[in-house]
């Protein structure tokens, strides 16, 4: 069954109207806020005798039995990290199978050749050690190539590129 354009446009009138007739009969039968409602709740009251009655000890501090605490003095102990004398970067690690003859070696620009790497796992705490060798020019945006055992003891291989902190 088709429906005209003349049909659409009267349906589409009669739904408007019906729609704007609904609203003001809703607003015309609310309340117009004009009435007061009172609520009258019988209550009943009971007095307590707690033995704080006008007593000049009622605003007197408690004295309770106990060990008397030191005062305090200022003294306390301040936690001061290790001082590694720059000894320490953080950044990121990727790993790369290396020959059998560097089985623990690691490759950085940011620590000494032949220095003996301690690789943290920032993510899960894991450390590993590696000795720093030259491997040739690193590709990438990353901090350190490790040998992929070393990455192994830390790490997945599919959590790569992971964040580090060297120390040596």
């Amino acid at each position: 069954m088709d429906i005209s354009p003349v049909d659409k446009n009267r349906m589409t009138v009669a739904m408007v109207a019906t729609a704007i007739f609904l609203a003001v009969a809703f607003m015309a039968s609310g309340n117009s806020g004009n009435e007061t409602v009172t609520t009258v709740a019988d209550v009943t009251s009971t007095t307590y005798d707690l033995g704080l009655g006008l007593d000049s000890n009622v605003d007197a501090p408690a004295n309770l039995d106990g060990p008397v605490s030191a005062d305090p003095n200022g003294q306390g102990q301040i936690a001061y990290p290790a001082d590694n004398s720059g000894r320490m970067v953080r950044g990121n690690a990727t790993y790369k199978r290396l020959p059998d003859s560097v089985k623990n070696g690691c490759s950085t620009t940011l620590v000494p050749l032949g220095a003996t790497i301690t690789v943290l796992n920032l993510n899960n705490g894991r450390k590993a050690t590696c000795i720093n060798i030259n491997i040739g020019p690193m590709s990438g945006s990353f901090d350190i190539t490790l040998n992929t055992a070393v990455f192994e003891a830390i790490a997945e291989l599919v959590d790569a590129p992971l964040p580090v902190e060297l120390t040596w």
